[in-house]
Order: C-alpha cells, then structure tokens, then sequence
C-alpha cells in the first residue's frame, strides 16, 4: 500500500490504528465517573432528592463533571431543567418521569442560573462554582 508516496505495510496501518484506539480507550477509562446530583419536581420547585429545601444552591468545583438527574413528581405538569450559561438542558417530561444531562462545570467561577424553562419564576436555583 503507498500513503503520499511511501510504501507502507497494511501490518503497520493495523497496528498504528489499534495503538491509537487502545489511547483513545485508556484516556476514556482514566477520565472519573462524573459526580451525580438527583433534582425532584414537585409542588412546582426543584429539591435535591430526600431533601426539604426548595430550589437548592449547587456547589460545584470548576471543572468538575456533573450529572444531573431530574425527576418528575408534579402529577399533571411538565418540567424541564436547563442551565443556559453552562450550554446544558432537558426536553420537558411528564408526571413520574426522569431524565438526565451530563455537562463540564466551567473553569470561570461565579453564580449561574438553573431553572425550568416553561416555570422560570417559580423555579430556579443558583449554582456556584468554587475554584
């Protein structure tokens, strides 16, 4: 086989490409599991999961890797969760559903916004992201 010219064996083709698929592979597996947040719809608020304050501050480190799973309890109504600064959001889902978003916290710490988009003035929380 020629590659721009050069002869090249399809032995080595094979193994440069199984090379970098084993790289792409270990740099996959070395990357931690991302941290998991379980947010609960109900009565027309967010809750962190087994928790009792409405629309809880999140704290995340920056750069952290966030997954954020989002239930539904409000029999009746659709809910979203979004956080339009961080590039991240959920399709609208019905009563007793779930659905979750991973995303990369940004490196810039501050105060970013969550909410559900169609229930924005009842429902929204701040994030901060620590350095």
């Amino acid at each position: 086989m020629s590659i721009w010219g050069y002869r090249v064996s399809v032995k080595w083709i094979t193994i440069t490409v199984v090379v970098m698929m084993l790289g792409a592979l270990a740099a996959a597996l070395a990357r931690p599991a991302p941290r998991e947040v379980t947010l609960v719809a109900r009565g027309m608020t967010f809750y962190l999961e087994n928790g009792d304050l409405p629309n809880p501050t999140l704290t995340f480190k920056a750069g952290d890797r966030v997954r954020i799973v989002f239930k539904n309890q409000d029999r009746g109504i659709q809910h979203n969760f979004a956080v339009p600064s961080f590039k991240a959001e959920l399709d609208p889902i019905g009563w007793n559903q779930s659905s979750d978003v991973v995303f990369d916290v940004p490196e810039n710490a501050g105060t970013y916004e969550y909410w559900c988009r169609p229930h924005m003035m009842m429902m929204r929380g701040q994030i901060i992201v620590q350095e």
